[in-house]
């Protein structure tokens, strides 16, 4: 099977299928199609008659600044670094707060009267727990 034969039985198979496709999608498929060919009718007349601006469909000409890269790049990288500092921002807050309960229960464990040698024992546990009913 060569090329021409392929490229002809896939047309032959889309053209089936594009009759069965509901009425709203045939319509915006030829509505599609339309814009592209008049986009492609706009660049084949601009590469024959070279204009002093670009000029974009449904758009007046753009300015300068909108096809600066560099504008294009900062204004890509602004919210990846923002979200980086977001994430920062929520580690540290995380970081400081896990540190606090860390302090509060150290120094609660260092005034305590109990010895430290208690907290090992392995009834102590059964103490806590009789000691705290009523």
């Amino acid at each position: 099977m060569n090329e021409q034969q392929f490229t002809r039985e896939i047309r032959a198979a889309l053209d089936e299928a594009s009759g069965r496709l509901p009425y709203r999608v045939s319509h915006r498929l030829e509505q599609a199609r339309l814009a592209a060919l008049s986009r492609q009718r706009t660049s084949e007349v601009r590469q024959s008659v070279p204009l002093r601006e670009p000029v974009l469909a449904g758009a007046g000409a753009p300015s300068q600044d909108d096809h600066s890269p560099w504008r294009r790049w900062v204004l890509t990288l602004l919210p990846a670094l923002a979200l980086i500092a977001g994430l920062m921002a929520i580690s540290i807050w995380n970081d400081t707060e896990t540190a606090d309960e860390i302090a509060e229960i150290d120094s609660a464990v260092l005034t305590d009267e109990v010895p430290l040698s208690a907290y090992t024992d392995r009834g102590f546990g059964v103490f806590l727990k009789n000691s705290r009913e009523p």
